[in-house]
């Protein structure tokens, strides 16, 4: 899956995950179970889109091609100054990225400036730091427990435990996890709501640490510190205005019912089905239309074949299919404006009559250049059919058409020979390219097999399985 999917796909996910937690986890006190489904959200909603459900309908697709020599059309009539879509995307999404850092690298340059500012005690399970001043409210952060002029002199019991509690939870780890993932998706605004979720989540769970010994004048203590309490990027400050009254009701909140805990499972079935339709998402509608075609392996013809004794032949040979295709094909305008380029993979049938048939975009490049090569396509000359067992059958092909822009000199480069014929598709098959070449029985690499002479050949075979192309030279 290309990166622009990607982030689109794990955006819908966190959404997702979010939802669920927002609907119907949100009021739990399962606070240690939410605070684990946060997190884990959010990794999933990072790694899910990369997973390839097995099986499927990509199994039964019959398409099947070999790697054509490069082959140009079009000029450089676009600007060269111009940028493509993809790199308009890379330029927006690599700022977003880069401010990000540089956001993140200030709040923690800041939150350093600060715990160096004051005096540090080494303790067993931290280091307590003494601020100056009152400018900076007490809060953890790491192994740091940073307290200002006021909390140093007094140290009440409360907020001394409270903090200690986020220290040894290791919840400064869960906020840098979150912002590392908000630089990658900052352009999503749901990770910030995370954020804020699993910060509501931290002080809870700080807060029934200092509950496990009696402390019935708790929730006054958190109502008299709130005033004027400023906010932070990164630091967990002992009492946030915003997280007050929600930390003050779950305080006073019965543990919720183990039925509950059903909220948890509910998750998972909408996400089965996320994964579902994101992996259907990932076929062209035609190759599921060709798939459906292929099937029922009919046409007006009869049968279609996919393996024949004698393939159909273009009128002249393939040498006749490069001019052909040379004479006819057209860089769209709209792909040498957004500098598109990439192969068109283009599935046929080649009928019993020799005519053309059944024309499908099996993966294309978009810009114009998809009905550009479906247009040519449509318009070849009857070929010699193919024949089995004697009879003129119909064959399913795959023809792959490169389009590459000149370079951005103006130059025309070098005439290659034409692109190698197409080959029928093998059943149980996929699109891929292949790995290995044979000349008369003699492996070589692919470049040798593009130099060999159009002229030359007498044979193509290719064994999809083994991802083997085997040419028999006259």
């Amino acid at each position: 899956m290309s990166t622009p999917p990607y982030l689109l796909v794990a955006s819908l996910y966190l959404v997702l995950f979010y939802s669920c937690y927002w609907l119907l986890l949100r009021r739990n006190t399962f606070f240690g179970l939410n605070r684990a489904y946060l997190l884990a959200s959010v990794a999933l909603s990072a790694v899910l889109p990369l997973v390839e459900l097995p099986g499927g309908l990509s199994e039964d697709l019959t398409l099947t091609s070999i790697s054509s020599v490069t082959f140009t059309v079009g000029s450089t009539s676009a600007n060269s100054y111009n940028l493509t879509l993809s790199q308009w995307f890379w330029l927006i999404y690599g700022l977003g990225v880069g401010s990000m850092l540089i956001r993140l690298r200030l709040n923690l340059r800041s939150v350093f400036r600060l715990i160096r500012s004051g005096s540090p005690e080494k303790r067993k399970e931290f280091t307590l730091v003494r601020l100056g001043d009152d400018a900076s409210p007490s809060f953890s952060f790491g192994r740091y427990l940073v307290l200002n002029r006021t909390d140093a002199l007094a140290q009440p019991d409360a907020l001394l435990r409270h903090e200690e509690a986020h220290i040894r939870q290791y919840h400064t780890v869960d906020i840098l996890f979150l912002e590392i993932a908000r630089v990658a998706f900052w352009f999503n605004p749901v990770l910030w709501l995370y954020k804020r979720a699993l910060q509501e989540i931290h002080e809870f769970l700080a807060d029934r640490a200092v509950l496990k010994t009696p402390q019935p004048d708790y929730p006054h203590q958190l109502v008299a510190y709130a005033l004027n309490v400023p906010s932070t990027a990164l630091i967990t400050p002992f009492v946030s205005k915003s997280t007050l009254k929600q930390r003050i009701v779950m305080l006073q909140k019965p543990a919720s019912n183990r039925r509950a805990l059903l909220g948890y499972a509910l998750a998972l079935p909408l996400v089965a089905l996320l994964a579902m339709c994101t992996q259907e998402h990932d076929l062209p509608q035609s190759v599921i239309a060709q798939a459906s075609a292929q099937k029922s392996g009919k046409v007006a013809g009869g049968e279609i074949f996919t393996s024949v004794e004698n393939p159909p032949v273009f009128p002249g040979g393939m040498q006749k299919l490069g001019e052909y295709l040379g004479q006819n094909l057209k860089y769209p305008e709209a792909a040498q404006k957004a500098k598109a380029e990439g192969k068109v993979f283009v599935s046929f049938v080649v009928t019993n009559t020799g005519g053309i048939s059944d024309v499908q975009i099996a993966k294309g490049i978009g810009f114009g250049a998809d009905a550009e090569a479906a247009r040519v396509v449509k318009n070849m000359p009857n070929w010699q059919p193919g024949t089995q067992g004697g009879q003129a059958v119909s064959v399913k092909y795959t023809l792959p058409i490169n389009f590459q822009l000149e370079d951005q000199n103006g130059q025309q480069i070098e005439k290659l020979p034409p692109p190698p014929p197409p080959v029928p598709a093998a059943k149980g098959s996929a699109l891929s390219e292949p790995k290995h070449f044979l000349i008369d029985g003699k492996e070589v690499s692919e470049a040798e097999l593009k130099a060999l002479s159009p002229n030359t050949i007498l044979r193509i075979d290719v064994n999809n399985e083994k991802g083997i192309i085997a040419v028999t030279t006259k």
